[in-house]
C-alpha cells in the first residue's frame, strides 16, 4: 500500500485576517467573530477555517477530505496504468490516507480496464508491458481508459461515477458508465444492505416501481431526447450496485442509474428518481454536516451550537462565506466555489493534537503537488455581510494521462 500523499493536487494558501487588516479599520468596540473551527467543501477544494481571539484563519487546498469514526482521511484518485508497447490501458484507483499514520488504503479499483487489458494479454502474447519510464506507442492498437469523479461524501460514504471509453482495431468503439458508493470505513464497495440498512428491502420494491415509471415514460416521450433515449433502451440493465447516495427533502436518499454498454448514447446512465432509505443508523453522525438550504436555494446554513457557518449563493456563481454569532451578526471571509457540500467540525467533537498537526502538514503538502501553487490577495477584512468579498479559491487541475487525452479526441 502506498504510504505517501497522493500526486497530482494543486494550489493551497494561509490567510489570517484580524479585524483590522489590508488597511481596513475595525469597528470600534465591534464584537469579534465567534470563536469557530471547521473545514468546508466547496466546488473542488477544502477550506480550513479557524476564529479565536478576534483573528480568523482560513487556509484552502484542493483535497477531499472526510472524518470516519473520527479519525481524517483524504480521499484521492490515482491513475492504474497497465499498457502494453502496443496498447494503452489506464483504469482508476481510490485510496483513503489517513492524515495521522499518512498510511494509505486502496478502497475502490476500476475493473473494466483490468479486465480488458488481460484479454489484450491473452490475444498478444508476444507484447510486453510497458516499464515505467518508457512511452506508449502514438498509435496503439487497443485504447482502454476511464474516467472516475468522486461526487457527494455522506457520512463514511462517497459516492462516485465511472466511464470507461474502449477503442480496439478489431471491434467497434464501446462505451460504458455507472455509479456506485465507496465504504470509506471499510474500504471497498458499499451494497444497499450497508447504505440503507432494515430499508433495503423496501427499496428494492421501490426501485422496481420507479424503473418501470421511468422506463415507460422514455417509450412515451415525443421530444429528441426521449426518442433518443428509447431507442437504446435495450442497452440498459439493472445493476444493483449501480448507484449513489444523495439527499431527498432533508433526508437520505438513494439515486439508482441503469448502466448503458455499447457505441454512443448507449454507453451513458440512465437515471432514475431518487427514493427516500429512512434514517439509518450512520446518518446521525452525517446530518450535522451537511446545510440546510433555503427555499430558493440561495443560502445554506449549518448550524453549531453558539455560532453558524453561512453560504450566500451569488447567480452568477460561487458563493459568500460567513460566520454567524448568536446576535444574528454576519462576518463575511470571502467568495468560494459553488457548491458548498459538507463540514467537517473541528471543534465539537474537538480533534487532538496530533490530528491538529496532521491536517497543517497536509495542507502544507499540498503546496508540493504542483509547482502552480497561488497565494492571493484579500480586498477587505471581516466584517459584517454586506457586499462581495475576497476569493477563497485553491482550483484544481489535473493534466489528463496522454492516452485518455487521446482517447477523448477520437470519441468527441
Amino acid at each position: 500500500m502506498p504510504s505517501s500523499f497522493p500526486p497530482r493536487r494543486i494550489s493551497s494558501f494561509l490567510l489570517l485576517l484580524p479585524l483590522a487588516a489590508c488597511g481596513a479599520r475595525a469597528v470600534p468596540d465591534a464584537p469579534p467573530p465567534p470563536t469557530a473551527e471547521f473545514v468546508v467543501a466547496a466546488g473542488d477544494s477544502s477550506f480550513w477555517v479557524s476564529s479565536a481571539n478576534g483573528v480568523v484563519r482560513v487556509r484552502g487546498a484542493a483535497l477531499d477530505l472526510a472524518r470516519v469514526e473520527g479519525r481524517l482521511y483524504e480521499v484521492y484518485v490515482t491513475d492504474d496504468d497497465r499498457s502494453y508497447g502496443d496498447a494503452a490501458f489506464v483504469g482508476q484507483r481510490v485510496y483513503r490516507r489517513d492524515l495521522v499514520t499518512d498510511d494509505s488504503l486502496l478502497v475502490y479499483q476500476d475493473t473494466i480496464v483490468p479486465r480488458i487489458a488481460r484479454l489484450y494479454q491473452r490475444l498478444h502474447p508476444d507484447d510486453t508491458p510497458l516499464a515505467p519510464d518508457e512511452d506508449e506507442s502514438e498509435d496503439p492498437r487497443w485504447v482502454a481508459t476511464s474516467t472516475l469523479d468522486l461526487e457527494e461524501l455522506t457520512g463514511p460514504f462517497v459516492s462516485y461515477s465511472l466511464h470507461a471509453d474502449v477503442e480496439r482495431d478489431d471491434a467497434p468503439l464501446w462505451h460504458t458508465s455507472r455509479r456506485g458508493v465507496i465504504d470509506l470505513h471499510r474500504g471497498g464497495s458499499a451494497t444497499l444492505a450497508t447504505v440503507a440498512g432494515d430499508a433495503s428491502a423496501r427499496v428494492e420494491l421501490a426501485r422496481r416501481d420507479v424503473m418501470r415509471s421511468t422506463l415507460d415514460s422514455v417509450r412515451s416521450s415525443q421530444d429528441e431526447r426521449g426518442e433518443r433515449a428509447a431507442a437504446v433502451l435495450s442497452h440498459y440493465r439493472l445493476d444493483p450496485s449501480s448507484f449513489s447516495l444523495t439527499t431527498l427533502d432533508g433526508v437520505p436518499a438513494v439515486s439508482f442509474a441503469l448502466p448503458g454498454e455499447g457505441d454512443g448514447d448507449a454507453g451513458h446512465l440512465l437515471a432514475l428518481a431518487p427514493i427516500p432509505i429512512g434514517e439509518p443508523a450512520w446518518w446521525s453522525t452525517a446530518a450535522p454536516t451537511l446545510p440546510i438550504t433555503s427555499a430558493d436555494g440561495l443560502r445554506e446554513v449549518w448550524r453549531h451550537g453558539r455560532y453558524d457557518v453561512v453560504v450566500h449563493y451569488d447567480p452568477r456563481g460561487g458563493g459568500q462565506l460567513a460566520l454567524r454569532d448568536s446576535t444574528s451578526r454576519e462576518f463575511t471571509l470571502g467568495h468560494i466555489p459553488a457548491p458548498a457540500t459538507r463540514i467537517i467540525w473541528l471543534d465539537r467533537p474537538a480533534i487532538d493534537a496530533p490530528a491538529h498537526r496532521a491536517l497543517d502538514r497536509a495542507f502544507d503538502e499540498a503546496i508540493l503537488y504542483d509547482d502552480a501553487a497561488r497565494a492571493v490577495a484579500w480586498r477587505s477584512s471581516i466584517r459584517p455581510h454586506r457586499g462581495p468579498a475576497a476569493t477563497l479559491r485553491a482550483p484544481r487541475r489535473f493534466p489528463p494521462h496522454p492516452a485518455r487525452r487521446r482517447a477523448r479526441e477520437r470519441h468527441a
